[in-house]
């Protein structure tokens, strides 16, 4: 589809004969009477060794689908701040873009996410040097950094997928001329999505460790392993560093009380944001491993039943990175001195994890953690953040100091 400077395809030797002295057998080797061995005995642990170099790839394909991600809204933005369109009143010269609610509410949240997302890989990025410098490289950190690279990717490269599609959209027609970069941008970066491992597995490699707790096992369980690895253990036992019942304890604390309570209240409070996405990973988690014991409990096949769980999974994995990207968006606008920078960045934060919660308001809702009144109430504050946010929108894509001969969109780029 794209990448037409990269030489991807096949090729086909006939004849050839590869020397021994160009084997590469760092971690397993061929003798020359022809006998296969390595240092590793363990099969599944010498293959997630091998692939254990792939974080690195990870790493920077997510890095990259951020990159996009910003390219996209750069142009998509400094579009909307030019662009008129339809009169706002009776009299008077035709609206900018970006001063329309739905046009504010297709690009403002996926900006917001994009600086999560960047901070979110800035934390990956310091585990991958700590890792691989030496600083803290263990057996546990390099599990950690494994998995978190893997859920990171796959959010960052979804996100960066969906982000052009919508930018473009955002654009007209013009952003469908392959003069403006939006062509060439869909066809490079698609590929992200499956580079370095297709996304659902990745978020099956996040789970697992979740459900193991990176116990030393790690690197030798299969799917089937893990399914017998986990149904081995009390459900408590799973979870055994949080609690589902405190933690919702915790999310009614920090719920206004009464009968008459402003339904707005409470809403931008990052701790109440937090216990939100932390009680759905870890209900989710807790309902994985009891589907998991259910079923071996029948005497069921391991494979069938990872199977029949497997959506639910994938959604653990999910509500997993979700609330490390939070968590690293908070933390980031918690150590930034006060000021204008921390202000405009905390509006984002609000927005981002209030679009979170909102675009999975329907299984908040069903585990009693929503209202439909304060469903609502999160809709009016999302609405009223993307106005807040909206005279800050040319400042914020213009802080990723993207050059203009990079953004390559002649007739959608000009002075803001």
């Amino acid at each position: 589809m794209g990448l037409n400077g990269v030489d991807n395809g096949r090729i086909r030797f006939d004849g050839v004969r590869v020397p021994r002295e160009a084997l590469l057998n760092r971690f397993a080797d061929v003798t020359p009477e022809g006998v296969y061995e390595s240092p590793i005995d363990n099969p599944h642990r010498r293959f997630f060794t091998m692939l254990g170099t792939l974080v690195q790839g990870r790493v920077c394909v997510g890095g990259a689908g951020v990159n996009v991600s910003k390219t996209a809204l750069a142009i998509a933005t400094r579009y909307a701040l030019r662009r008129r369109q339809f009169a706002a009143g009776a009299e008077g010269e035709e609206q900018l873009l970006l001063d329309y609610g739905l046009h504010q509410r297709r690009l403002l949240p996926l900006i917001a996410r994009t600086y999560a997302l960047h901070f979110a890989q800035d934390v990956v990025r310091t585990q991958l040097h700590d890792v691989f410098s030496g600083a803290e490289d263990d057996p546990q950190a390099r599990r950690q950094l494994e998995a978190r690279a893997a859920g990171t990717k796959a959010l960052a490269t979804w996100h960066a997928t969906r982000v052009v599609q919508e930018c473009r959209e955002a654009c007209g027609g013009a952003g469908y001329l392959a003069v403006n970069r939006f062509a060439a941008l869909k066809a490079d970066s698609d590929i992200f999505t499956t580079f370095e491992g297709d996304n659902h597995v990745l978020l099956q490699l996040v789970a697992k460790g979740l459900l193991t707790h990176y116990a030393s096992e790690f690197e030798d369980l299969d799917q089937l392993g893990m399914v017998r690895h986990v149904t081995g253990l009390a459900v408590e036992a799973v979870i055994e560093k949080t609690s589902a019942h405190k933690l919702l304890e915790r999310v009614r604390d920090l719920l206004p009380g009464g009968d008459e309570w402003d339904q707005e209240a409470g809403l931008l409070d990052s701790e109440y944001q937090l216990a939100m996405v932390r009680y759905r990973e870890e209900h989710m988690l807790a309902g994985v491993a009891r589907r998991l014991k259910r079923g071996m409990d029948q005497k069921r096949d391991p494979g069938t039943v990872f199977s029949e769980v497997q959506d639910h999974v994938i959604a653990l994995a999910h509500a997993h990175m979700e609330r490390l990207v939070l968590e690293a968006f908070v933390d980031r606008v918690r150590a930034l001195p006060d000021g204008g920078d921390k202000v405009a960045l905390g509006l984002l934060c609000d927005l981002h994890a209030l679009t979170t919660i909102e675009a999975d308001r329907a299984w908040f809702m069903e585990h009693g953690r929503l209202t439909v009144q304060r469903s609502k109430s999160i809709t009016r504050e999302v609405n009223d953040l993307c106005r807040k946010i909206r005279p800050l929108a040319g400042d914020l894509v213009d802080a990723w100091n993207i050059p203009s001969a990079v953004l390559r969109a002649p007739d959608l780029v000009g002075e803001v």
